[in-house]
Parts: structure tokens; sequence; C-alpha cells
């Protein structure tokens, strides 16, 4: 009977300690609507600012569509998507064909962070942004679903390369060759 009690203890134990992770909330689809707005990145040599026209914006709106806004060479742009998530996994469709399947979750100061991989190695984390952002929603659209302004175009030379793009939602840090 001891032996039982032991295995069945032992067996709790280890269950706890594998469900257990770094990020202090349960998920809920509350959590995640309104607007996020890149602040920094993680990857394997730590933590690096996310600045300039590398910054990006997602907006998730309550009925599973979003909007994701960042700069282009044609200055302040957007693209509209739908969204799902499923326990710990975020599914972005976004209306230009492409489509993201990120883990996500959120750190003890209330940042979003988006994930490729279910261990958080390489991250980009999100600051609140409010509720919606307002200003890429005055943008013109075209029928693609793409929206383009025609304010300062954001040149290679303007624009601040301290990071380069792996997915639309991850930033990874450019490294010096």
């Amino acid at each position: 009977m001891k032996k039982i009690y032991y295995m069945l203890l032992l067996a709790v134990l280890s269950m706890t300690m594998f469900s257990c992770s770094n990020w202090d909330s349960p998920y809920y689809v509350d959590d995640i609507v309104g607007s996020w707005v890149s602040e920094y990145g993680h990857d394997y040599y730590g933590e690096y600012d996310i600045l300039g026209y590398d910054v990006v914006r997602y907006d998730f709106y309550s009925n599973y569509t979003g909007r994701y806004t960042f700069y282009s060479a044609y200055g302040l742009s957007y693209v509209d998507f739908d969204w799902d998530t499923r326990g710990d996994r975020l599914f972005i469709r976004y209306y230009d064909g492409d489509f993201e399947d990120l883990y996500y979750g959120f750190d003890r100061y209330g940042y979003l962070i988006l994930s490729t991989d279910h261990r958080y190695y390489q991250y980009t984390a999100y600051r609140p942004g409010g509720m919606y952002y307002e200003p890429a929603k005055e943008l013109d659209s075209t029928a693609d679903g793409v929206a383009k302004s025609d304010t300062k175009l954001a040149t290679k030379e303007t624009a601040q390369k301290t990071v380069k793009s792996v997915s639309r939602a991850l930033k990874a840090r450019v490294t010096q060759d």
C-alpha cells in the first residue's frame, strides 16, 4: 500500500513540475484583446530593444479579427488578419495570405510574449498600447487588404537596422559578421 502511495505521490509531483512554466498567467482570450506594441526581444545572447522603424503593433479585436501595423518603404502600412487561440497557441491568418502559428504568454509585467518555440528561447515582448490604434484605421485600404500611406518614405538609410524579421511577430537581433 505504501508503494502505491509513493508512486502516486511521485506521479503528482512530476506532473506539477512539468506543467509549470516561466509565464505567470493562465491564458484567456480577453487578455489578448487590445493593442500591443513591440518593446524588446530576447534571444540566446540576452535582451535587446526594438526601436524606430522596426517597431510593429498588433491590434486584436474581440470579434477575432485584427490589424498588424508596421513601417514599410511606403511609410506606415497595415495588414488585417483573423486570429484564434487554443491553450497557449495563437494562430494568425493575414489577409495577404501569410499564416503564423505562435506560442503566447504574459510576463509578470503584463507584456504579451510571442514566440515560435514552446520554450521561449527567442521571443518578442509587446507592451500594452491602449485599446485600438486609430491612425492606422485612417489609411487608405486597397483591394487585397493591405493599406499604404503616401507619407514620408522610410528608406534603408533612414531606418535603424538593429533587428531583422524572423516572422511578422518576431524580430531577431542583427549580428555583426
